[in-house]
């Protein structure tokens, strides 16, 4: 069986940012709306890149497996408007288009399965421009080790990103310590906190990195994400409990999850220890 194929800005793409379609694409609906031979895709278009789908089936909430299955033997289309290949197989569920993705261009996807043509299109945003921080480092202390006459600490002002947006669209701020055996600012014996956090997709053109949001010193990678509609509507959407099940926003026609284009930008943050 062969590797994925991932390329360093899906690896990135979909690490970061998956774990929001799995509760809310690959999520259990109500019985009435379920079907196990629903496709379910998930796939994000980076500019430079090929693209990669991985398509599993739905499932249903009267079904006590929760194993995601993985929908194999596909023929899988993928065009740009004037050019249009067929996807090879990478291993179980994953496809592979070798179609380099460019920004600001418009991206469809078609295949047959249980008799229905599923269908789905996206759009490449722009790569984010003017994105700039405020400064390229911080002091964070940790709490109680005091300041210089044994005075508390003060607390550094934050890192302002900002960046433009005219059109008002969706954007999301990802920080990710790089370090390869990171320093813990907090004692936290018990459970030691993942490398990175994010804000909502939020159609802003600023957000505010806080001082105590930073659980690691060292190197942190900023990237800021454009985002298209149908990305952030999966967060809008993660309200659904077990009392309110309602079926996830999709872009995916004759299916389920979503096939969006993203585009990023990314800047570096030192965190010092006083």
């Amino acid at each position: 069986m062969k590797t994925p194929r991932y390329t360093p800005y899906f690896i990135q793409a979909a690490s970061l940012l998956i774990v929001m379609l799995v509760l809310a694409a690959c999520q259990k609906v109500e019985t009435a709306a379920s079907d196990p031979n629903v496709a379910v895709i998930e796939a994000y278009v980076t500019p430079g890149s090929d693209i990669l789908l991985h398509v599993t089936r739905q499932l249903a909430f009267q079904d006590d497996d929760t194993t995601i299955s993985p929908i194999e033997g596909l023929q899988i289309q993928v065009s740009d408007g004037d050019t249009t290949v067929v996807c090879t197989v990478d291993s179980a569920g994953y496809y592979h288009a070798p179609l380099k993705a460019d920004q600001q261009k418009t991206y469809s996807l078609a295949f047959v399965y249980n008799y229905q043509q599923v269908t789905a299109s996206t759009y490449i945003p722009s790569k984010p421009t003017n994105y700039v921080a405020s400064a390229t480092s911080i002091v964070v202390s940790e709490p109680g080790s005091g300041g210089s006459g044994g005075e508390p600490p003060q607390m550094p002002d934050p890192i302002a990103l900002s960046w433009d947006n005219a059109d008002t669209s969706y954007y999301m701020v990802v920080i990710e310590n790089v370090e390869t055996d990171p320093v813990l600012i907090y004692d936290t014996s018990d459970n030691r906190p993942v490398r990175v956090f994010r804000n909502e997709p939020e159609r802003s053109n600023s957000h505010e990195l806080m001082p105590m949001s930073f659980s690691y010193y060292g190197t942190h990678r900023v990237v800021l994400f454009h985002l298209n509609p149908e990305y952030a509507q999966l967060y809008e959407s993660n309200g659904s409990t077990s009392l309110n099940l309602a079926e996830p926003p999709t872009n995916v026609v004759n299916g389920l999850g979503v096939f969006t284009g993203i585009n990023s930008d990314t800047l570096w943050i030192e965190v010092k220890e006083e």
